[in-house]
């Protein structure tokens, strides 16, 4: 693995630890409280084990915005 490949997932692992995986989902909003499920303020976290729609999806556009400018 190379350096910039190690400092993506440190940069990725910390920014769900601060913010909650919902910041990483397709079908996110941002409210007052953080990343929530877009459409439900309350739901937050619960995805996948509350058998409603919409389930987790990961967005790679996250990825993107966390790439080193110099690869």
């Amino acid at each position: 693995m190379t350096g910039a490949e190690l400092r993506m997932q440190k940069r990725y692992r910390s920014f769900v630890q601060k913010h909650g995986r919902c910041s990483v989902c397709h079908f996110r909003a941002a409210g007052a409280e953080g990343f929530h499920c877009k459409g439900w303020p309350d739901r937050a976290g619960t995805c996948d084990n509350d058998r409603k729609l919409p389930v987790f999806r990961f967005d790679d556009a996250v990825l993107e915005g966390m790439r080193d400018a110099q690869q």
